[in-house]
């Protein structure tokens, strides 16, 4: 597997953040700003087709674009491959992890399912809660 990475980002933020993601163990095989496509940025597909022919993957639907925020399953649509959301953490969730934490369950649960609704809304293909569900949907989908 390997790993392409999109951002809202220009060059210059991500020369800041690129080197702590991976000191945290985060290193993409290929990462692109909107700084590279001419600022065409999320929703459109072109960071994605341009980590395609990066990485070599000739078929969209054997790439998966995952994402916290409606932009990104939207880019993710536009591009024609597999996009999934990720709830928990996500901009689209809009709360703390200490907010999170502290709301009931039943609360917690409401508004994951909020936020699933909304990305399945945008076009997501699938849904998973948190990061640590990604590697079972990669091997059930591949």
């Amino acid at each position: 597997m390997k790993i392409g990475s999109t951002t809202g980002y220009n060059d210059k933020m991500m020369a800041i953040v690129e080197p702590e993601a991976a000191r945290a163990g985060y290193k993409p095989d290929f990462s692109i700003t909107p700084d590279s496509t001419g600022g065409h940025g999320r929703p459109f597909p072109y960071m994605v087709f341009r980590n395609l022919e990066a990485l070599g993957v000739s078929c969209v639907r054997k790439a998966a674009k995952v994402g916290d925020t409606v932009s990104d399953i939207k880019e993710g649509t536009a591009a024609g491959v597999i996009s999934i959301g990720v709830v928990e953490g996500s901009s689209e969730m809009g709360l703390t992890q200490d907010e999170c934490e502290g709301l009931a369950p039943a609360e917690r649960d409401a508004v994951c399912e909020r936020v699933a609704a909304t990305f399945r809304a945008a076009g997501a293909d699938a849904v998973i809660r948190n990061l640590s569900e990604l590697p079972t949907l990669l091997a059930e989908i591949a």
